[in-house]
């Protein structure tokens, strides 16, 4: 198997039929995507044109990859054909094939068109979780307010990934703030994940929720499995962090996988000294 960077430079080469091509037999998760990543950068009429072809292809491994493809074909300053690729989106959003009911979702959350947002509201409660994660890629980046109730439910799923990807769209990819969303992200201080936990820290912090600072301090005093938590004093610093800010930066030290968060947690003690 050729790694990354070679198949990056051979697709380089290749003219954009061929690249479809190699795309449907390729099983390796990560080449299929340097492959689509390079048809997106090949954002010309005749592109758009094969992509909208297998888009109405009996096979449904042609239309995943129409819907793979039309999130965002581009070239190297905007998106392109951006309102055709979302009347074919909102198209396979209908598709008996989950595999492509997924991949039109998460395309339509590359495209960011509101057209998308009721279309996709009415799959909230889809039985394939890959396509609930897809729904909330789909919703997040808007600020209306059913998008924003829809990422809401989402981030009570009973899938891990659906829940966890919610909670970042409300967290940090919505710019939004109100009650029902901080509500929805002091819920998830209490989660069992520590990414879960961070990421809800993180959207509180941002929108200067006071509730955030005792989850903060506790989980200075208690980290063991991730470092959102810093990232969130650095949107709200306090002084009472200073001291278990301190003690942490000691402790990464002596022990070299934490190394590359050191440079967070002192910027964030910086931030907390200065106040």
């Amino acid at each position: 198997m050729k790694t990354n960077n070679e198949l990056f430079l051979d697709v380089k080469k290749l003219p954009y039929y061929e690249l479809f091509d190699l795309a449907l037999d390729e099983n390796d998760v990560d080449n299929y995507w340097t492959i689509v990543a390079e048809i997106h950068s090949r954002g010309c009429q005749d592109v758009f044109k094969n992509a909208k072809e297998y888009s109405k292809s009996k096979d449904s491994a042609k239309r995943m990859l129409a819907a793979d493809v039309l999130g965002q074909l581009r070239n190297a300053k905007r998106k392109l054909f951006h309102q055709e690729s979302v009347v074919i989106l909102l198209h396979l959003l209908n598709d008996v094939d989950d595999k492509v009911v997924a991949s039109a979702a998460f395309s339509l959350g590359h495209r960011n068109d509101v057209k998308a947002i009721n279309p996709l509201l009415l799959l909230i409660d889809h039985k394939n979780p890959s396509v609930r994660e897809g729904i909330v890629t789909g919703l997040s980046n808007h600020e209306d307010k059913n998008a924003i109730n829809g990422l809401i439910q989402l981030s009570r799923d009973s899938d891990y990934d659906v829940q966890n990807w919610a909670v970042f769209g409300l967290a940090s990819l919505c710019k939004k703030d109100s009650e029902k969303i901080r509500s929805a992200l002091f819920i998830k201080l209490q989660n069992k994940d520590a990414e879960i936990r961070g990421e809800a820290m993180i959207g509180l912090a941002k929108r200067k929720d006071v509730r955030v600072k005792d989850a903060v301090v506790k989980e200075l005093n208690n980290l063991k499995y991730g470092y959102w938590v810093l990232d969130a004093i650095i949107e709200m610093p306090e002084k009472k962090y200073i001291n278990p800010l301190k003690e942490l930066i000691q402790s990464m030290k002596k022990q070299k996988e934490y190394e590359r968060h050191i440079e967070d947690a002192n910027n964030a003690l910086h931030l907390c000294l200065n106040l």
